[in-house]
């Protein structure tokens, strides 16, 4: 029980991620990247505006956090709707891979980011080096841009064994699809905005249809 319990609530990680993900990007992603060092050295110099580099990192990481406890309940569906048809464990594998890739991914993109952007704090005593931080912005960002790669791996699995199971209803499917697609062209920007309202969404339907069928499983085992 208090296994089945943790499943359900652990679904709903992906909403959170989707959450914690953007607020945390909008405060890591604060500063200038691409102005002139003068602006730069201004900005980064400031310990305000660091701070808020570094509490965006602090929700970015829990937003991954959530992800990956999201990823471990949508690969568990998965894995039991395989067991059951008796038609091996491929998908949910696919599933398991591409959220741990793109978590990794992800984390060290914005350790790379936080530890740049807030360097200038104590180890180089405020000085600021601009050519270094814009490196930073655009490795990072291109870091994640890939990991959605590895995103669409996980979204295009889930929505085979959704099709093939009924794990999701069908317009979350459909909308699977497209958002896979999203999911590889990733570097364009306003793509990742399309794979992570699927993640929200299907972190709820998930939730809910494993929060009715919770009563099910349960009188079942009584």
């Amino acid at each position: 029980m208090a296994g089945r319990g943790l499943r359900v609530w652990a679904s709903l990680g992906g909403l959170l991620f989707v959450v914690l993900a953007v607020v945390g990007s909008l405060l890591l992603f604060d500063g200038p990247s691409d102005s002139s060092p003068a602006k730069m050295t201004a900005w980064y110099g400031s310990a305000t505006n660091r701070n808020h580099v570094q509490i965006g990192w602090v929700l970015t990481g829990l937003a991954l956090f959530s992800l990956i406890w999201f990823v471990g309940a949508l690969r568990e569906r998965v894995l039991a709707s395989e067991q059951a048809s008796g038609s091996g464990t491929m998908l949910s594998t696919i599933v398991l891979v591409g959220g741990t890739v793109y978590v990794a991914l992800a984390m060290t993109s914005i350790a790379i980011q936080a530890g740049i952007k807030t360097m200038s704090d104590d180890t180089y005593h405020h000085q600021v080096y601009s050519g270094v931080i814009h490196a930073a912005s655009d490795a990072g960002y291109v870091m994640v841009a890939t990991g959605g790669v590895a995103m669409a791996a996980l979204i295009f699995a889930t929505t085979a064994a959704a099709r093939r199971f009924g794990i999701l209803p069908g317009w979350v499917t459909w909308f699977g699809w497209v958002a896979g697609v999203a999911g590889l062209v990733s570097i364009f920007f306003f793509p990742m905005l399309l794979w992570l309202i699927w993640v929200a969404v299907a972190s709820i339907v998930l939730f809910l249809r494993s929060r009715e069928a919770e009563p099910a499983q349960a009188a079942a085992l009584t």
